[in-house]
């Protein structure tokens, strides 16, 4: 067995699916629109600022699930 068979053996690397990519896509528009709109003006700031809480608060969610969903798999 070589050297780089025996450092990779064991790993597995995820591929995000579409339905991920998209996902991720819609929300990190939806967190940049919010942005640019409370840079604008047009819209209460604080409205703004709980928007972009709810999409941070989100992918901390969705990252704890996806931790949780892989020590499920493993064993």
């Amino acid at each position: 067995m070589t050297e780089r068979t025996k450092e990779t053996r064991g790993r597995a690397v995820h591929f995000p699916s579409l339905y991920e990519l998209g996902r991720f896509a819609l929300f990190a528009g939806v967190t940049f629109f919010a942005a640019w709109v409370a840079g604008t003006g047009r819209v209460a700031y604080t409205m703004i600022m709980l928007v972009i809480a709810a999409a941070l608060a989100f992918a901390v969610i969705d990252l704890v699930d996806y931790e949780l969903v892989k020590r499920r798999k493993r064993g």
